[in-house]
């Protein structure tokens, strides 16, 4: 698996504190700051936890059908289309 350093950089590069980007969304959408932060936690861990089996998969440490369970099977034709595409690419660089 490969070490992956942490950012402290926050996505998207945005210059709003945070707590005005929660003051936005929660006079948005009407929904208080808890249920917002409790929203945000939980589609962040998703994110990272299809991430990492998405990493899993390309690593080999994860079935093909485990990893279909999660991301789904069109995720992982394009996941192993990529990988021959590469593997591909490699062996014809390393012909020339």
């Amino acid at each position: 698996m490969m070490n992956r350093q942490l950012s402290l950089e926050r996505p998207l590069e945005s210059k709003a504190p945070i707590t005005r980007e929660l003051r936005f969304i929660s006079e948005q959408t009407g929904e208080d700051e808890l249920t917002l932060l409790s929203r945000a936690l939980h589609l962040g861990l998703n994110f990272l936890y299809r991430q990492a089996v998405e990493q899993a998969y390309i690593d080999g440490n994860l079935a093909r059908p485990n990893a279909v369970e999660t991301l789904g099977a069109e995720r992982v034709d394009e996941i192993d289309y990529a990988k021959q595409a590469l593997a591909q690419d490699v062996a014809r660089g390393l012909s020339l």
